[in-house]
């Protein structure tokens, strides 16, 4: 098929105009305001928020391989995906309606949103052979992960003037600014409404779905199957202990890149926004050019390459304070990301037989998940044992005779060195994957 039709294709442009929904929650909620919200709002310590998010991975890590198994065998991946994005809009909706003295309420409605949002990616990849194939797929990947960061520019701006109550400097005069909780309700709207074409112009292929249905149950037994049979498919298991270390540091990055950029680097909440606009528009502007590159080029050495960029680049955020610096680091960042999750999602469709992508890609939800269990967790650990209000902390900074400010700004950098060496395990188990390829 030309690569014209396949990407104007009505089915091609719903699929991915649903990254650029759930991006918008991605954007405002996990990586812009929630945690800072916590945080600075409500004075709340960071691990809140992180044990919150760890425990919608774990839940996703238990319930979603079982759920995609079962979906390979229903033909109903849109009806689960609709469900989930419903639920997690809803969930997300209510956070403002509730007293900031129950924090264990918000913390809660926070762990459903984020489980419902990351439980539906199951089924939005196993789509993507439903609306392209063979190398083309590699192509369309890298489109739907532009579309995404292009939604996660419009979700910043179209969500500034509630946060602000202007649009940068330029006061909006119907709009109060109602601070970073006033983000949320707008952004679940938006998610939703730019989720609606995929329910209505992707349709699941007949040739996807599996000949017999199986309880819920039985789907487990299925998931257990498939780790067993990653020994059939060549790579499979590797693969996915490896992106599980990936997923580590990149979620773990997606979640702590607002309260770093506010606090490491002093950005304000103007200026945070358009670091992340510019980050953004990289990673838009990298997905689609490595998804072009990816139709010819070896997965398996494009991705290698990306992830010791994200080595290089984490490297240099731990030393490096100059602004300028710091936007051009923003901007690779954003490449990075685009890059990663254009190239992993068919370099695991290309190991695995394509009615089986739920089952798959559950496996992937269930590796990237657990993964971000421990990221998040790791990451408020080392912030909370470095404090320089702790012993750790006061011990550290005494040691290395630095300036009060400096150690203020120390356990977040000790939290990018830890994100640093789960890249460098991931990259020693990824190095002897075997190459793939896909039919033309």
């Amino acid at each position: 098929m030309p690569k014209q039709q396949s990407i104007l294709r009505r089915d091609v442009i719903g699929w991915s105009l649903y990254d650029f929904a759930n991006t918008i929650f991605s954007m405002n909620i996990l990586s812009l305001y929630f945690k800072r919200w916590v945080v600075e709002d409500l004075q709340r310590d960071g691990l809140y928020y992180d044990l919150a998010y760890a425990g919608a991975m774990l839940l996703t890590a238990l319930f979603m391989p079982a759920l995609g198994a079962l979906s390979d065998h229903t033909g109903k991946k849109r009806l689960f995906l609709f469900l989930f994005t419903v639920s997690c809009c809803i969930a997300i909706g209510i956070v403002p309606l509730v007293p900031e003295s129950l924090i264990v309420v918000i913390m809660l409605a926070f762990a459903i949103a984020t489980f419902c949002y990351e439980g539906g990616m199951v089924f939005y990849n196993a789509l993507l052979y439903s609306v392209s194939d063979g190398n083309e797929a590699r192509y369309v990947s890298g489109f739907g992960v532009a579309m995404g960061y292009l939604g996660s520019i419009a979700g910043m701006i179209l969500v500034l003037p509630w946060v602000t109550g202007g649009l940068f400097g330029l006061n909006i005069p119907w709009h109060d600014a109602g601070g970073k909780v006033a983000a949320f309700v707008p952004s679940a709207v938006l998610f939703m409404v730019f989720a609606i074409p995929v329910f209505i112009w992707v349709k699941e292929k007949p040739g996807l779905v599996k000949d017999r249905r199986i309880p819920f149950m039985k789907s487990y037994a299925e998931v257990w199957a498939g780790i067993k049979d990653t020994r059939r498919y060549p790579g499979v298991l590797r693969f996915l202990i490896a992106d599980y270390f990936f997923e580590d540091a990149v979620a773990t990055v997606i979640l702590n890149i607002g309260i770093f950029s506010s606090i490491v680097i002093g950005l304000s909440d103007a200026d945070l926004t358009v670091f992340l606009i510019i980050s953004t528009t990289f990673a838009m502007i990298g997905s689609m050019l490595i998804g072009h590159i990816s139709k010819r080029a070896s997965l398996k050495k494009t991705m290698a390459t990306i992830v010791w960029g994200w080595v290089i680049v984490l490297l240099f955020f731990i030393f490096i304070e100059h602004i300028i610096l710091i936007y051009c680091l923003g901007c690779l960042v954003g490449i990075l990301l685009g890059g990663l999750w254009t190239v992993s999602r068919p370099l695991l469709a290309e190991m695995v037989p394509k009615d089986e992508l739920g089952r798959f890609f559950g496996l992937y939800s269930l590796s990237g998940r657990a993964a971000a269990v421990i990221g998040p967790v790791v990451w408020g650990g080392v912030v909370y044992i470095f404090n320089p209000s702790r012993s750790g902390g006061r011990f550290l900074s005494d040691l290395m005779g630095i300036s009060e400010s400096a150690a203020d700004k120390l356990p977040y950098r000790l939290a990018v060195l830890s994100l640093l060496a789960m890249m460098m395990i991931g990259l020693v188990i990824f190095r002897k994957l075997p190459e793939h390829g896909a039919e033309g």
